[in-house]
């Protein structure tokens, strides 16, 4: 049986958790799940669709960041089962994801692997893994932390995730899993059109916030009630959504785990010279002689497997070490478990030589300074001399970027905008060389995809290893393939074209994060920055792995050289943060915004004057992180909590109505110099909200979220009598796609267009764009004209011809494969049709003919223009930086950025063939060398 340990992403100053994944034939192993993993499994094609367990080192977010996301889009492609294994609290953190997470039909086992509870130790036909808890210096473990939690808090927790994720149920049979993919497909499809026919009336945005004003009304009329009686559990009635139950308190703890990990029991080795002597012949009988079972001879004897099987042996072990701060050593380095496994131990039995030499590979998970930490070297040079050491720490992996797909365009379109496009700030060059931890050619610096292979031949395996370019290798590779100087600072297209007056200059809309639904190689999930100059940051959603992306964004510890517009590093921008934004309780929109807090809250809770954070969220944000306190510390005591629903601007007024201007908005005003702040209920699912700020320098944002084009979001940008002056909307689906935005509520590129036609905007960014594609999407100028939705302003007043609609300016292409919740509580995933209609866009845009012409889409663009009351258009791309005049200029590079994209399809097709011809022709070497393998007999067993 082969088998092997692979890294997924070392620890680094960018992501401080280490991701392991261990390969079986039956399954895979995951240890840790920080915020972008499911991201780098997507780049590096790791495969965790037959996930079987996941072990965490911590009950905290560094290390379990990623794990709401990967369940949602494991439980959305069928996979059932898991179990999840990690210390105190991992139930409670399990719990509190019952806000945004409902999948029950996924099956979920919670393994609290507690210090003195061995029955919790996780084993199956793989692997056997217990676990070692170490302690910071002075912390003392409570009752709870030590043995297993019986109590009816417990038995509250449990409950709540089995509500939310389900309980393991036993494998089905092939004819079972056959019936099952059937049924799921008929309410899939039935789901579809139940969404569709819900639309097939009109998309009224006072209709729908009705709806909404109604539920919230019932809600908290049903609050209202709950608090007059008191009723004991068993009388309570139950409620209709997971996240209306009460989570119990709880309270954070700093232990971290360590694994020790065994392989299954090898089969002994059949000797093929051995059983020929014994009268058999090759054949069926070979194989269940290899399986355990006694066969009878052609001479009528009975042969024992002992006869022709060598004996079995104990597989290999790998140990994960996770120690987080030099506190934790003295825990780490006096712990009895270890001692077993280390060279010249006091119990030097028979026991603990084989032990001994059966450890083939120590993994070190190591915080900033403990590779320095003098005991801790001493005590990782007593393990064997033969155990291989992955040191991954910060001081000795480079902190290069793994995404090397994005780097690559956003180095060519940096080319063409460098205003815009900002090259991630990445480093390949380490602190530290790994001799200063130990001088050893078994210290290794591990690396994404690194693999050491435990069975059935211990070694380590590179070749899958990438190369991963800086950011001045990327730049120079883009500017010699589009022939432009390394000496040429600017383009054509960064001047010619400026917008007047000052104060609008000071409003600069940084998207981070451009995707929708699950994150991918090209685009993250949702998230965008605006630094205002003498006030503070904000954040407009905050999805996984934002913080990763704002520290290449910005730069840390230092400032990102590449970005021109913001004059701040990463510290910078978050102890000056103010105002944290979420549109709607879909994960895309939100995961990031917990690693978020916990920085901010780490950053500046040692300051002089510990500043305070405003959050506008709908309410059940607040039940969330409030949850999840218990279990990382968010500094909630520091956190102003004001709710999207209490500042709504209504549709059918042009004022804000029940409108509570408490201190908390007022402050959020004080703050940032705003004039005016409120929100609009959207058409999206509940609870989902608008955004508009307007500063007193002039300028005015609004931000739609996720939504189909509504009423209520053209009267928040009407509001004031100001126009706005950037409307940051999404457009999801490409206008042939608009049967698919009216069942999933989102909004097309060309209605997206007439939203801000409708409210008058001056600049227009898209963003949220479909994951399933990279091609430029096209708009209509006809098109936005015609929508009915929503019948506001000059919408009407034009009427544009044939010819008028073929000039219209082309921006980007999308094909979305966004399943979104129904009510918080929708499945779906993408399938073969999304893969083959991705690949069909991908064909067609490059089926498609480019101009020659230099200024064509310049032409095009102005005439456009023209039509459009002169409103400026650009979509949006992550980590890049649009202030006014970078949207009024996008249209002068048109062509150029949609060069760019079409030579990244074409070399993503090229990659795609190489690595699909790479793995036939390993496939076919494979199976060649099966074929002569030493006679192996036919009736062996697959595997053995």
């Amino acid at each position: 049986m082969k088998w092997s340990v692979q890294i997924v992403r070392p620890s680094t100053y960018n992501v401080e958790s280490t991701s392991v994944l261990v390969h079986f034939p039956t399954g895979r192993y995951l240890f840790n799940c920080a915020e972008g993993t499911q991201r780098l499994s997507f780049e590096n094609k790791v495969r965790v669709s037959k996930l079987s367990a996941v072990f965490l080192t911590r009950v905290d977010w560094s290390s379990m960041g990623g794990l709401p996301g990967m369940l949602l889009t494991l439980a959305d492609s069928g996979s059932r089962n898991l179990t999840i294994s990690g210390g105190h609290n991992l139930t409670h953190a399990l719990a509190a994801t019952r806000h945004f997470i409902l999948r029950n039909e996924m099956g979920i086992r919670v393994n609290e692997m507690r210090d003195k509870d061995v029955a919790a130790a996780y084993k199956d036909e793989n692997l056997t893994v217990t676990a070692v808890h170490i302690y910071p210096n002075g912390y003392k473990a409570t009752s709870r932390e030590l043995g297993a939690d019986e109590s009816e808090d417990a038995e509250v927790r449990r409950k709540l995730v089995a509500r939310s994720l389900g309980t393991q149920q036993p494998q089905p049979t092939a004819v079972e899993k056959r019936k099952s993919k059937k049924e799921a497909s008929r309410q899939q499809q039935m789901q579809q059109q139940k969404k569709k026919g819900y639309y097939d009336e009109p998309c009224d945005g006072a209709s729908i916030e009705q709806k909404l004003q109604m539920l919230e009304k019932q809600q908290q009329m049903d609050a209202a009630r709950m608090k007059k009686r008191a009723r004991s559990p068993e009388q309570t009635p139950r409620p209709t959504h997971a996240s209306d139950l009460l989570l119990p308190k709880t309270e954070p703890t700093p232990a971290s785990i360590c694994y020790i990990a065994e392989g299954p029991e090898v089969p002994g080795k059949f000797d093929v010279q051995a059983a020929k002597a014994l009268g058999l012949k090759q054949g069926p009988l070979y194989g269940k002689l290899t399986r355990g079972e006694s066969v009878t001879a052609p001479d009528g004897s009975t042969i024992h497997p002992w006869q022709c099987v060598g004996p079995a042996r104990q597989s290999g072990i790998f140990i994960i070490i996770d120690c987080p701060t030099t506190a934790y050593v003295d825990s780490l380095v006096n712990n009895p478990r270890f001692t077993p496994y280390l060279d010249a131990c006091s119990d030097d039995g028979e026991k603990s030589m084989d032990l001994q030499k059966r450890l083939l590979l120590v993994v070190h998970s190591l915080g900033e300074g403990v590779a320095q930490d003098e005991r801790y070297r001493e005590w990782a040079a007593r393990f064997p001399k033969h155990v291989r050491h992955m040191v991954s720490a910060p001081e000795y992996v480079a902190d290069d970027n793994p995404f090397q797909r994005h780097l690559r365009v956003q180095a060519a379109m940096s080319v063409i905008d460098p205003l815009a496009y900002v090259l991630p700030q990445s480093s390949n060059k380490p602190s530290l060389s790994i001799k200063s931890f130990m001088d050893s050619s078994n210290a290794i610096v591990p690396k994404s995809l690194m693999t050491f292979d435990v069975e059935p031949k211990p070694q380590l395996d590179s070749s899958k290893v990438l190369r991963v370019q800086s950011p001045e290798e990327m730049l120079q590779w883009a500017q010699d393939r589009a022939g432009v100087d390394k000496d040429l600072q600017t383009s054509k297209g960064t001047m010619g074209v400026k917008v007047t007056g000052s104060d609008k200059d000071q409003l600069i809309v940084c998207p981070i994060g451009t995707g929708s639904s699950v994150p991918s190689i090209y685009r993250n999930v949702s998230a965008n920055i605006i630094s205002v100059p003498g006030y503070g940051g904000i954040v407009l959603d905050c999805g996984e792995s934002t913080v990763a992306l704002l520290k290449r964004f910005l730069g840390h510890p230092e400032r990102n050289l590449y970005n021109k517009r913001i004059n701040l590093c990463y510290t910078e921008f978050v102890c000056s943060l103010r105002l944290l934004y979420i549109s709607h309780m879909h994960a895309d929109h939100h995961l990031g915004a917990v690693l978020l807090l916990h920085e901010w809250n780490q950053l500046t809770k040692h300051l002089d004057e510990k500043p305070r954070l405003s959050v506008v969220a709908p309410a059940r944000f607040l039940s969330w992180i409030e949850d999840f306190s218990g279990v990382q510390d968010l500094g909630l005591d520091r956190i102003d909590f004001v709710s999207c629903h209490s500042i709504r601007l209504l549709h059918d007024q042009q004022d804000v109505a029940g409108r509570k201007d408490c201190a908390n908005v007022a402050k959020i005003k004080r703050d940032l110099g705003l004039t005016d702040l409120a929100t609009c209920s959207v058409i999206h699912c509940p609870w989902a909200y608008g955004l508009s700020m307007t500063h007193t320098s002039g300028w005015k944002l609004v931000y739609s979220g996720d939504t189909r084009p509504c009423a209520n979001l053209v009267t928040l940008g009407r509001h004031g009598n100001k126009p706005p002056t950037v409307l940051l909307h999404e457009a999801t689906h490409s206008d042939d796609l608009i049967q698919d935005a009216i069942a999933k509520r989102h909004t097309t590129v060309s209605e997206a267009v007439a939203m801000a036609l409708g409210m008058g905007a001056e600049n227009l960014l898209m963003t949220h764009f479909s994951q399933r594609c990279l091609s430029l999407p096209r708009w209509s100028a006809a098109k936005a004209k015609e929508h009915g939705v929503p019948r506001y302003g000059n919408l009407y007043r034009y009427s544009i011809g044939q010819s008028d609609a073929q000039s219209s300016v082309a921006t980007e292409d999308t094909v979305d494969e966004e399943e979104q919740q129904e009510n918080m509580e929708e499945t779906g995933s993408a399938g073969d049709d999304d893969a083959h209609e991705a690949e069909n866009v991908l064909l067609r845009e490059l089926s498609e003919p480019l101009s020659d012409a230099e200024d064509a889409d310049s032409v095009a663009s102005e005439q456009t223009q023209d039509i459009l009351d002169h409103l400026s258009i650009a979509s949006a791309f992550d980590m890049s930086a649009y202030a006014p005049a970078d949207i009024a200029r996008y249209r002068f590079n048109t062509r150029r950025l949609r060069k760019v994209l079409r030579e990244e399809i074409r070399l993503f097709i090229a990659e795609e063939n190489d690595a699909a011809n790479t793995e036939q022709k390993d496939t076919a070497d494979c199976a060649k060398n099966q074929a002569g393998d030493a006679k192996k007999p036919k009736g062996k067993k697959k595997g053995i």
